[in-house]
């Protein structure tokens, strides 16, 4: 699956994650996702499976490890309603 930010939300990296900002509120979500996840991910370009082996690659996780923790990320981001999966096509 690949991720895009809902309309109306924008991104940005923070020193402890990203900063989500929803105008339809207004809010703040702040996502303490470290260096894990870049703004460009929910440009929808990029597999969810394609940053965990990024994420892999970059720390030397295992990929059970990185899937666990990006999983939850962006679950939280879609419960938010803040990201939107769209299918690989």
């Amino acid at each position: 699956m690949h991720y895009k930010l809902t309309e109306g939300v924008q991104v940005r990296q923070e020193n402890f994650g990203l900063l989500f900002y929803d105008y339809r509120g207004p809010r703040l979500y702040f996502v303490p996702s470290e260096n894990l996840i870049g703004p460009d991910f929910f440009h929808g370009r990029q597999s969810a499976g394609g940053l965990i082996a990024s994420i892999c690659d970059r720390r030397g996780w295992d990929w059970t490890a990185a899937q666990k923790r990006i999983t939850l990320i962006l679950a939280k981001l879609k419960e938010k309603g803040l990201i939107h999966e769209q299918s690989i096509r």
